[in-house]
């Protein structure tokens, strides 16, 4: 038994000799760890304040801000998978974003549409596949009640006491004709301010950008030929074009995906398929 084992060692200490003598005595070029990464930040789920579900804009600027700091990370990647969510929270990310001085390629897999597409019209370029689901441009607001079409009849009861026309107009459940164009008129704010949002950084002319503007969304090949993207592929399309805008290699490249947890970040390897050496 002890000399099977004495055996073992000396094969193991034979193979990890050769492999050092291949990778620093050979001609040819040395192997050396990447000098560069590319990093990859998740967009998923719903865009919310709420922290534990989705994409919480706070933790989504912690994780910009150490791919800012890292002099390693060259450039980032969005990889986006998102129907999009709140207004406020969508914004918020949407200007971090744009604060990011290094150079950011949205790639869109199944869904970035609403809040989502807005994070993504921050970076500089927008990759989505033929089938992803992209637009729905613009704002929607749900009631946690069901209100009646016909609202013209008064309240039964007094609920509440308001110093304005439309301070307590979900009271008493229901919505007049002026309270209803009220809403109307702040939604219209919205999508107003999402709209600059997209011709800011987006060449897109006055016909699409009304095509746009009535909150349909786009199959990526659709949003290719409107202007909403850039170009068709997948996430290593996505990272190959992030690697060409920071003007670095791909073979001296490392791809890391970035994650919070227990309020750290924490660096994974992904396996891109980027060819390393272009023909």
């Amino acid at each position: 038994m002890r000399k099977k084992i004495i055996i073992v060692t000396v094969l193991v200490a034979a193979i990890l000799a050769g492999a050092f003598f291949v990778l620093f005595f050979l001609p040819g070029e040395k192997w050396h760890a990447p000098s560069n990464k590319i990093a990859i930040i998740e967009v998923t789920g719903e865009i919310t304040e709420n922290r534990g579900v989705g994409t919480n804009p706070g933790e989504f600027r912690e994780l910009l801000l150490h791919a800012e700091e890292d002099s390693k990370i060259k450039a980032i990647v969005l990889r986006i998978n998102s129907p999009g969510g709140e207004a406020g929270a969508s914004w918020d990310m949407y200007s971090a974003v744009k604060r990011v001085k290094k150079p950011v390629v949205a790639s869109i897999g199944n869904t970035g549409a609403s809040g989502a597409y807005l994070v993504a019209v921050a970076a500089d370029e927008i990759v989505a596949t033929p089938m992803s689901m992209v637009g729905s441009i613009g704002a929607s607001l749900e009631f946690p009640f069901d209100v009646p079409i016909n609202a013209s009849e008064e309240a039964e009861e007094l609920s509440s006491m308001p110093s304005g026309e439309f301070k307590d107009m979900f009271a008493d459940y229901r919505l007049n004709e002026s309270e209803r164009g009220y809403l109307e008129g702040r939604l219209e704010n919205v999508l107003e301010v999402f709209l600059n949002c997209i011709t800011e950084h987006r060449n897109i002319n006055e016909e699409n950008i009304t095509r746009i503007a009535k909150g349909g969304w786009f199959t990526g090949e659709e949003s290719l030929h409107l202007g909403l993207v850039d170009k068709i592929g997948n996430l290593d399309d996505a990272i190959e074009a992030a690697a060409k805008l920071a003007n670095i290699s791909m073979e001296d490249t490392k791809i890391v995906a970035l994650r919070l947890e227990d309020s750290k970040v924490i660096e994974s390897g992904y396996v891109s398929f980027v060819p390393l050496f272009p023909s």
